[in-house]
């Protein structure tokens, strides 16, 4: 079972996590929490949270590449390191057995791990 926030990151290529300043529509914010796939963060200077969209008016910081390269792993959906060779490195899971490996250790990833910081901005650069 993953997080809210995790699915979000996966799902959507941002690097939004709980307390990350953002800009929303040109406004500082603080991401306070995310539910039903969409973020709550709260404008500086404003007492009510926001809900919205993680890829609608919402720029992230810049967020440094992994020294390795990392994947989302197809059998326990968790963002892991990979080998040189491009397969998920070994890691547990919460499965059975903690002291098993996971089924998903040296297979491809589901997907790479982007951080996109304003994804509608590079899809659309991406596709002309």
């Amino acid at each position: 079972m993953t997080s809210t926030m995790e699915w979000i990151r996966r799902t959507y290529d941002v690097p939004a996590r709980h307390g990350m300043r953002i800009e929303y529509d040109g406004k500082p914010a603080t991401i306070i929490g995310a539910g039903g796939g969409y973020l709550r963060f709260r404008i500086d200077g404003e007492k009510r949270r926001t809900v919205g969209h993680p890829c609608y008016r919402i720029v992230y910081p810049a967020v440094p590449e992994p020294a390795r390269p990392r994947g989302w792993c197809k059998h326990c959906g968790k963002d892991r390191a990979m080998t040189r060779d491009g397969v998920m490195g070994n890691h547990r899971w919460n499965g059975r057995d903690w002291s098993e490996p996971c089924p998903g250790s040296g297979q491809p990833p589901w997907k790479p791990v982007r951080n996109q910081t304003h994804p509608g901005e590079q899809r659309t650069a991406a596709a002309s």
